[in-house]
């Protein structure tokens, strides 16, 4: 890769102190929001059933919370990779690879992260007496806390990927700081998004090895391990910024 040119660089926005070195949108760009516009639909309130009666409409409105919170998991993973396009522009073989491969992740673990909301809402809907959003989806055989733990370890599994992934985003572009002109807070900005998902990589781990040992009543501590996520990836980083050294 040849290194970006002065001119270049100078006629770039800026956001922030980071230079939009990939503003301009690429056809891999395209295809990626393709991909998570495609996933969005697949988070559908319901794929195969149109409310005909208002009775039909409140029943199929309680997913609407299952929905939003899942949309804002793919959400976050979409600007993750956005930002990352926007400010480095990056188009090497291995960002390619990496792109594909967080599409197609994206595509296959998007209903397991439908379904951990759907209980998540279902869980406390049920513990906290809002019987407005209850479902009646534990009442399933299909929904025992016997077969539920699969749910977690499927979830645990797709976070623990999409997150090498994104590392992989960042510290692939660590690779060309000479030819993309990467500034010191552009290095510091790729280590604390790898330090950030790799958080979560460790979360979705933890939540993994709850899901196979704890005993099914007690399955629902594989879930809140990951309200931890809430602080940890803002303390952490803060942490490490505060304490690591002035040339990291």
């Amino acid at each position: 890769m040849e290194k970006l040119s002065d001119q270049f660089l100078a006629d770039c926005r800026k956001d922030q102190g980071r230079i939009l070195r990939g503003e301009a949108m690429t056809r891999i760009d395209t295809f990626v929001d393709a991909a998570f516009a495609f996933a969005f639909t697949m988070l559908v309130i319901s794929i195969d059933q149109i409310p005909r009666s208002p009775t039909e409409l409140i029943e199929l409105s309680k997913d609407i919370p299952s929905f939003v919170f899942s949309s804002l998991i793919i959400g976050s993973i979409w600007i993750a990779h956005s930002s990352w396009s926007k400010i480095f522009g990056l188009q090497d073989g291995v960002t390619v690879l990496l792109s594909l491969c967080l599409v197609v992740l994206t595509l296959i673990f998007v209903y397991p992260i439908k379904m951990i909301n759907q209980i998540t809402v279902e869980y406390f809907s049920q513990n906290l007496g809002w019987e407005l959003l209850l479902t009646g989806l534990f009442q399933s055989e299909d929904w025992s806390p016997e077969l539920v733990w699969v749910i977690f370890v499927y979830l645990a599994i797709g976070l623990i990927m999409l997150s090498i992934i994104l590392i992989a985003f960042y510290q692939n572009t660590l690779r060309f700081s000479e030819e993309l002109s990467i500034t010191l807070e552009e290095g510091r900005y790729c280590r604390d998004l790898s330090l950030i998902w790799g958080i979560v990589a460790a979360t979705a781990f933890s939540s993994l090895t709850l899901a196979g040992l704890l005993p099914p009543e007690q399955i629902q501590f594989a879930g809140y391990i990951y309200f931890s996520l809430v602080l940890t990836t803002t303390l952490v980083p803060h942490l490490h910024f505060k304490y690591r050294s002035p040339q990291a």
